[in-house]
């Protein structure tokens, strides 16, 4: 039933949501690093935090996470968004 024309090309709830509003989405697999690029910089991210000076601090270490986040290159983005679209292309191939 699923693979019938009627399902295969009819649009999720989500999907309708983000077409009325004139939004586009990509679906990305879950927790998987190598396909999520956000995850990627989410790791670059984590590995600037961890070169600032600990702190038990809530309020400096809030600071520290918006410093890291921030700091991420938009050229490393990108770097991981091509990368995570090679990797996706091969287990569509």
């Amino acid at each position: 039933l699923f693979n019938e024309p009627d399902f295969v090309n009819a649009l999720s709830l989500l999907e309708e949501h983000y077409h009325a509003r004139g939004f586009k989405h990509m679906i990305l697999p879950k927790f998987h690093c190598k396909l999520n690029f956000i995850e990627q910089c989410w790791g670059y991210a984590k590995r600037l935090y961890r070169l600032y000076p600990p702190t038990k601090k809530d309020e400096q270490m809030e600071a520290n996470v918006h410093k890291a986040l921030d700091s991420i290159p938009i050229e490393c983005m990108r770097r991981f968004s091509n990368r995570a679209s090679r990797f996706l292309d091969g287990y569509q191939g």
